[in-house]
């Protein structure tokens, strides 16, 4: 709960957004980056690692050349670029990194980094998680990965992860999200230039080479690259204008923008690069130079930022606004959405006592109460679940309907301290709970393995 957006009033954005790149960020800023510093230097590290893990990946079924012209590909796909330059998507930026890696440790088999992987993957971001993870699990079926391996290591990366999407799936129900509308989806239909022409061309080359192929060696592999090919075609429609009609059946609402599957095309692309160029035979060199080339020019206008602005470390340091489009995740309760900030952070409805505050952050507000008469006292903070409210150490209740949705409680006679603190759900607690034994099991997996070894 982020006490000091929403006008001071707190926000529950945490409980939704996306943790991994805050994590990561972290590191950089404890060394002594500032913030903005320390979120390029995250994107700068998902860029370079998702062209070294798709490379990685890609070597593992192709020879190394190949290989490279996949990984840059992905690297320099336009829509790549465009979610560094023109979006400044973080979370969606690291998942493009983590994805490729992930398909490098199916084909290595490691399940140990491969449920790790996962993990990340849901921590990156919630909808690229959802779209890639079917496709993810029905590679490594198609892999002829044994089946129980694969769905308990699944398993065991979504536990990783728990605390984080278990949690933001149950409260959901308690904000606005369902009912808000976060943007019109048929604004955000792309171009053919952002799909890029490298893309048409691999398509195009894929296409005359599976259907030209002849070599017996080459027929078991048909099936994967012929729905890689399917995948990339049907992502890509997805992502224009022509899919219009079919977008009144999906769901629009989660996830938002239609440009974001262009990220499953891009993948599938570096994949059908390397299959092209490996399959090329005496006119790979050719095939190379006219790749590189192409890939380039279609990445030209998208290789830096079509503005520069610098709006401070203290304008990230002290924003108060929600963070979100539309105020999706504002609890349902509130009615009138704050514009300024409270005068104090403890104010009396009824009767006049005497308030001394000694403690105050976004999880915790501590303050003594004395008067002579019952009262009424309201706390300029939204009301979400895990606040609670304790008088001399005795749990009360909270009354949050109210058209501003804040906390609200009654207070009898006398001198009282009250504490008024944020803390897990039981929810909370059980995703907590399955994260922790999740992890155990890791740790006792690497033992095991070290003793093996």
């Amino acid at each position: 709960f982020l006490g000091r957006l929403n006008q001071e009033y707190g926000y529950p954005v945490s409980n939704f957004l996306y943790p991994a790149f805050m994590y990561l960020a972290e590191i950089p800023k404890i060394i002594g980056f500032g913030f903005v510093d320390s979120v390029k230097i995250i994107l700068i590290f998902s860029l370079f690692g998702s062209a070294v893990f798709t490379f990685f990946w890609l070597k593992q079924i192709f020879t190394p050349l190949p290989a490279f012209m996949g990984a840059l590909f992905y690297l320099y796909a336009p829509y790549h670029l465009w979610d560094v330059y023109k979006r400044g998507s973080v979370g969606e930026v690291l998942a493009l990194a983590v994805v490729p890696f992930i398909l490098w440790m199916v084909e290595k088999k490691n399940w140990f980094l491969y449920f790790c992987g996962i993990g990340l993957l849901i921590l990156s971001h919630n909808t690229l998680a959802i779209l890639f993870l079917p496709i993810i699990v029905i590679y490594a079926l198609l892999k002829k990965l044994k089946t129980k391996y694969l769905m308990l290591n699944t398993i065991l990366g979504f536990g990783l992860a728990a605390f984080f999407w278990l949690p933001a799936i149950y409260d959901l129900q308690y904000t606005k999200f369902s009912q808000t509308v976060v943007s019109n989806f048929q604004d955000y239909f792309v171009n053919v230039w952002l799909i890029g022409a490298s893309t048409f061309l691999i398509f195009l080359l894929s296409v005359i080479v599976l259907t030209c192929s002849v070599d017996s060696d080459q027929q078991s592999k048909k099936s994967l690259i012929w729905g890689i090919v399917l995948l990339a075609l049907i992502s890509g429609f997805l992502a224009t204008s022509l899919s219009n009609p079919l977008w009144q059946y999906l769901p629009v609402s989660f996830i938002q923008f239609p440009f974001r599957l262009l990220s499953v095309t891009i993948l599938c692309g570096a994949f059908l690069t390397a299959f092209v160029v490996e399959r090329s035979g005496k006119f790979k060199t050719l095939v190379v130079l006219i790749l590189v080339v192409v890939i380039f020019l279609s990445a030209k206008s998208y290789l830096k930022p079509a503005v520069f602005f610098d709006k401070g470390e203290g304008f990230y340091a002290t924003n108060e606004g929600t963070t979100t489009v539309q105020n999706e995740y504002m609890p349902k309760w509130v009615q009138e959405i704050p514009n300024a900030k409270s005068r104090e952070k403890v104010e009396t409805i009824i009767g006049q006592p005497k308030i001394e505050i000694i403690e105050n952050n976004s999880r915790e507000l501590v303050f003594n109460t004395s008067s002579t008469s019952s009262s009424q006292i309201k706390i300029n903070t939204l009301y979400f679940p895990g606040w609670q409210i304790w008088v001399d150490k005795q749990e009360i209740t909270i009354d949050y309907r109210n058209p501003e949705g804040l906390i609200k409680f009654n207070v009898k006679p006398g001198d009282h301290q009250i504490i008024v603190a944020f803390s897990e759900t039981p929810v909370r607690l059980l995703a907590d709970g399955i994260t922790i034994i999740s992890f155990i099991i890791v740790i006792i997996l690497v033992i095991k393995t070290k003793k093996k070894r």
